[in-house]
């Protein structure tokens, strides 16, 4: 159940009633405004956001919209709507969605590589070179808590799906970013540290240096889940350790392969390229599956037609990226 409060001037409280007709509703006079309350089951909720926006478009600009969550609620009616739902073949009810506008505020911190994004990278970085040296895969692991990198690609996916051309290219270029930076990070802390103490190339660095078209595959099942989780709920700190475990190892050996291992360099790189291409394209696939996308139907177009772009592209990178380890093979 979502609570929906609107605050309009008195002139316009008129357009407002029909907009709550069908639920739970109540109005309220505050001086100069008028406040209406509108219960809304949450499988309603686009549709007549949908209709307050265009309502909105006839009205003063000084108004106001809030949608909140209830802790619970004790509605009789809304109790027997629900009973007889249950009753109501799958393919017909409606699918339960997350509000587009909670998604969507959910990435701004996401937008931008700030400070505080490229210091846990950096930190990230260097635990798990620390676990890499040592063959430590409990120690890579808890780099993976802390790297920095659900945000973008949650961000990328997002925008993708509500069609922000800018703010999908601002996300493809962070993404990039923060590959770059771990692939330095490494880079630079393995060639400060070799002139201080012996290393080796252990196995953990070893395993990274062998791409294949499977990790591909399984970076779109992750991006996939990953975005699903984070529409659901889960905490990004929960569903960021699969991205991070695809992306943030083979960054590492990126780096470390430029001075200990040249032969490995190509193959991890490649490797580095095919999880974050696949986790993109996931990402997408999600979005569409569960229907983010924005309320009016010409933006919904608009997005869709970006949606499509991207994945036809993302998809063509994954094959491509998949053929050069074939082909080095094979060479």
């Amino acid at each position: 159940m979502k609570k929906i409060l609107i605050t309009v001037g008195n002139i316009d409280a008129a357009n407002l009633p029909q907009l709550g007709r069908g639920y739970f509703s109540l109005r309220e006079e505050l001086g100069e405004k008028t406040r209406f309350t509108i219960m809304v089951p949450d499988q309603d909720l686009d549709e007549v956001v949908a209709r307050i926006r265009v309502a909105l478009g006839y009205m003063d600009r000084n108004s106001l919209v809030e949608v909140y969550s209830p802790d619970f609620t004790i509605y009789p009616l809304l109790d027997e709507k629900e009973k007889g739902d249950r009753n109501i073949p799958n393919g017909a009810k409606k699918r339960k969605r997350s509000p587009i506008e909670r998604l969507m505020d959910s990435v701004k911190s996401y937008e931008r590589l700030d400070a505080d994004i490229l210091s846990l990278a950096a930190v990230a970085s260097i635990v798990g070179l620390v676990g890499l040296f040592l063959n430590n895969v409990g120690i890579v692991i808890g780099a993976m808590l802390i790297a920095p990198v659900i945000g973008p690609i949650y961000a990328f996916a997002i925008h993708s799906a509500t069609g922000d051309r800018m703010a999908v290219l601002r996300d493809v270029l962070n993404i990039f970013l923060l590959l770059v930076s771990f692939i330095l990070f490494s880079l630079i802390v393995t060639w400060v540290l070799g002139f201080i103490i012996p290393l080796g190339v252990t196995g953990e660095i070893l395993s990274r240096t062998h791409s294949s078209p499977i990790y591909a595959i399984t970076a779109i099942f992750l991006g996939f889940a990953t975005i699903v989780a984070l529409a659901k709920g889960i905490p990004d700190s929960i569903a960021g350790v699969a991205v991070a475990a695809a992306l943030l190892p083979p960054a590492l050996v990126s780096g470390i392969s430029f001075v200990l291992y040249p032969g490995g360099m190509l193959p991890a790189l490649v490797l580095t390229l095919q999880n974050a291409v696949g986790l993109m394209a996931g990402s997408i696939i999600a979005t569409m599956i569960l229907q983010i996308e924005p309320r009016s139907s010409g933006e919904r177009s608009a997005a869709r037609t970006i949606l499509r772009r991207n994945l036809t592209l993302l998809l063509i990178l994954v094959i491509l990226l998949a053929i050069i380890p074939i082909i080095s093979i094979n060479g």
